[in-house]
C-alpha cells in the first residue's frame, strides 16, 4: 500500500489521493509550511498540531515550485509562485533546461520551473 502524499503536477496544481486540492483556505495552510528535501523527487511538509509534529510527503512531477506569472517592478522582477507568494527574481540563479527556465526561490532553498506564461512574461521582463 502506498504512503499517503500530496502530488504537485506539472502546472503547480496539488492532488490528494486523487482529487485536486481547491479549496482556499487548504491552498492558504500549505504556504505556511516548512518543508525539506528528501531525496530528488520527494519533499516532507511538517507542521505541528496539538504539540505533535505531523508529516506529509510531496512529490512533484517537476519541481516543487512553478512560477505562474512574471511582473516587473522597477527595475525588480517578480515572480509569482503557485502558492501565491510573490519572491523577488535572483537573476543569476536563472538557468534554461532544454527551452524552460527554472531558478532558485525560497532564500535559495529550491528550484522553481516557469510555466509557458511566465515563460514568456520573464522574456518581456528582461527585454523590456
Amino acid at each position: 500500500m502506498e504512503n499517503p502524499h500530496i502530488k504537485i503536477d506539472i502546472e503547480g496544481d496539488l492532488y490528494f489521493d486523487g482529487n485536486k486540492l481547491t479549496h482556499d483556505k487548504i491552498i492558504e495552510f500549505f504556504k505556511k509550511l516548512d518543508y525539506e528535501k528528501l531525496d530528488d523527487s520527494t519533499y516532507q511538509l511538517k507542521w505541528h498540531q496539538n504539540n505533535i509534529t505531523q508529516r506529509i510527503n510531496i512529490i512533484p512531477e517537476d519541481t516543487l515550485f512553478i512560477v505562474k506569472d512574471v511582473v516587473k517592478e522597477g527595475s525588480e522582477i517578480k515572480l509569482i509562485l503557485n502558492d501565491e507568494t510573490l519572491e523577488k527574481l535572483d537573476t543569476s540563479t536563472l538557468e534554461f533546461i532544454g527551452n524552460i527556465p527554472y531558478a532558485m526561490i525560497k532564500r535559495g532553498r529550491i528550484k522553481a520551473r516557469f510555466n509557458r506564461h511566465a515563460a514568456f512574461r520573464l522574456g518581456s521582463a528582461i527585454l523590456g
